[in-house]
């Protein structure tokens, strides 16, 4: 037994160094290194020539088309395709709706008195007040009072929030990066469509500003620009169609814009440094809309589905042949 370890061992040692002289050089650099490499997942399944040359015991071996049963010359089984996966409605539904009540919650703290403004009572005369308010809102223009920075940058941002909760719930364009392709626009096109239903829902919708805070109905009276009582011309009552409109559009075209930083600007930092701090922090600085998105979604701001920044950092700075 004592002579025996030492004439082993070095069997043992040898058989596994050349092992490890296997010709995976192509392998490991690969991306996808099981589809990729042959000599891992070669499944080749014989054809009759070979299966008439091969005795019958060999046959059975080889002619199923289980992958424990395709011939001896491959070490992994080859991953097979996974399901389809659909878009997250469900998932989608909640967040807008966390997200709208936290939009409704900030109106109704501002406009309290006009939300029960009826005998007190919320949604008292629901049906009579929402016509209307749809009437005056049909009659009422491009204009609804509210300041420019908030039909034109507060709006524009929840379009674009309400984008990328489509985008980061659908499984065909939550990874893609801004491309000329068709594959992104077409998703950027879902996602524009998302936000336009929900800036309908908000604007005119059953459970919205008219319905909630009342605007446009006999109750809460028109005011002027300035935001004072009484109002005899040029009067506004909280309801128009720059909401309406400007929302997807403008919001749609942030996103774009965030697209396109997070991919010139924001890889790119990631190709230069490891220093996570700064890049988490570019992330959230470039991308603020996208970053409250994650959020909803469960995700850390900074969060990117389409990449982990150590694989952007070593994949440029890898060694190739």
């Amino acid at each position: 037994m004592g002579s025996f370890v030492p004439r082993v061992l070095p069997l043992l040692v040898i058989s596994e160094l050349a092992f490890c002289q296997l010709p995976s050089f192509r392998c490991d650099s690969a991306a996808s290194p099981l589809a990729n490499c042959p000599f891992l997942t070669d499944t080749h399944t014989p054809s009759e020539q070979e299966m008439s040359s091969l005795a019958p015991g060999d046959r059975s071996d080889r002619g199923s088309g289980s992958p424990e049963r395709q011939g001896p010359n491959y070490f992994v089984s080859p991953v097979s395709n996974t399901a389809h996966e659909n878009f997250h409605w469900g998932r989608a539904l909640f967040e807008s709706f966390v997200y709208f009540s936290i939009a409704q919650a900030y109106v109704v703290k501002d406009d309290y008195r006009w939300v029960v403004v009826e005998n007190g009572v919320p949604f008292n005369h629901y049906w009579r007040d929402y016509k209307q308010s749809l009437n005056a809102w049909i009659h009422s223009g491009w204009d609804d009072g509210d300041p420019k920075l908030y039909s034109y940058v507060g709006h524009p941002n929840e379009g674009a929030l309400t984008a990328f909760i489509q985008i980061q719930n659908d499984p065909q364009g939550r990874d893609l990066e801004i491309a000329n392709t068709k594959a992104y626009w077409w998703s950027r096109f879902k996602a524009f469509w998302f936000a336009a239903a929900y800036s309908t829902q908000w604007s005119i919708g059953p459970l919205s500003e008219l319905t909630v805070e009342k605007y446009g109905t006999q109750r809460r009276h028109p005011w002027t620009h300035a935001g004072t009582w009484p109002c005899y011309q040029h009067c506004v009552a909280g309801v128009g169609q720059v909401d309406l409109v400007v929302t997807p559009v403008a919001g749609m075209g942030w996103v774009l814009g965030e697209d396109f930083l997070d991919k010139n600007l924001t890889r790119r930092l990631e190709g230069h440094t490891r220093n996570l701090f700064a890049i988490d922090a570019t992330r959230c600085a470039l991308n603020p809309i996208r970053s409250g998105a994650n959020v909803l979604h469960g995700k850390r701001p900074w969060y990117r589905a389409s990449r982990d920044a150590h694989e952007v950092y070593f994949g440029k700075h890898a060694i190739t042949p």
